[in-house]
């Protein structure tokens, strides 16, 4: 009989998650880098994914879990939750950084979306030069979900999930409305190894230093009719780009969301004055 893997079914562990609040349950903790912890029976007892025997709790806390008994355990399942934040921090440290949001590519640019004059997506740089990410979306009539501010991140707004795993490299939310935030951090020691992953980048290797840390974002701003898919940025009215490469200061676009609910591209600047044509990616449609 084959081995049942440790790591539990995604809806066991969006389970588990949902239990604590999404931060580990131990009083004074509050830690979103959450494990599974198997404790009735134990793992080594019997290999089993029952929710009922398991708990979600942070690195340290796991190390820990094997001395408290199954009384105290299972009331760690029914926390008494006090917060209403989840937050953490992006330890991906780097001088540069290729940002993948919405399908499209931005290497050097500080601000990738300014929405009703303000920015939205953009980075920072520390005393050191390294790049700090920032996420903040201000919708007139709208509480904020999501916020990133120079690499520290806050979960507001009642989500049905927030998963991020210890190694720090994911932060996934997602809310009842279809809202959804996704950040996801990763390595690349060559080229090929990136080429291979987004194979149009090939079209702009001069451009890029390795190795090179991408930070892929994906995210659905349903009161703003805004989604940065995984493919394509989608704009309202069912404009879409994608493929496109930003590189060098200043801002990727600009929008504005006027109160009669129309919209406008106000600006979109890049090296070449002009980022959604045929040289550069594929243009809007």
């Amino acid at each position: 009989m084959k081995n049942l893997s440790r790591t539990p079914p995604v809806d066991i562990r969006r389970q588990l998650r949902q239990e604590v609040g999404f931060g580990c349950p131990v009083e004074g903790c509050g830690n979103p880098y959450l494990e599974y912890h198997h404790f009735n029976p134990s793992w080594a007892t019997k290999q089993h994914h029952n929710p009922e025997g398991m708990v979600a709790l942070c690195h340290e806390h796991h190390a820990k879990a094997d001395a408290w008994t199954i009384e105290q355990t299972t009331a760690l399942k029914k926390p008494n939750l006090s917060r209403i934040e989840v937050t953490g921090r992006i330890e991906w440290l780097r001088q540069d950084i290729l940002a993948i949001v919405g399908g499209n590519y931005y290497y050097e640019t500080e601000n990738i979306l300014v929405l009703n004059d303000q920015n939205s997506i953009w980075f920072e740089r520390d005393e050191d030069n390294h790049l700090l990410l920032n996420v903040f979306i201000n919708l007139p009539g709208e509480q904020p979900k999501t916020i990133l501010q120079n690499n520290d991140w806050i979960v507001l707004g009642n989500p049905d999930d927030v998963d991020s795993p210890p190694n720090g490299s994911l932060l996934e939310v997602k809310y009842p409305d279809g809202d959804y935030i996704r950040l996801k951090f990763k390595n690349y020691v060559s080229p090929e190894s990136l080429f291979n992953q987004y194979t149009d980048l090939s079209r702009f290797s001069g451009e890029l230093t390795f190795p090179l840390i991408t930070a892929e974002l994906t995210m659905k701003i349903g009161a703003a009719g805004i989604e940065l898919g995984t493919s394509k940025t989608t704009l309202p009215g069912n404009i879409t780009f994608t493929g496109n490469f930003v590189s060098g200061p200043g801002t990727a676009f600009s929008i504005e969301l006027p109160s009669n609910g129309t919209q406008a591209i106000q600006s979109i600047l890049q090296k070449n004055d002009h980022l959604l044509s045929q040289e550069y990616g594929h243009p809007v449609s």
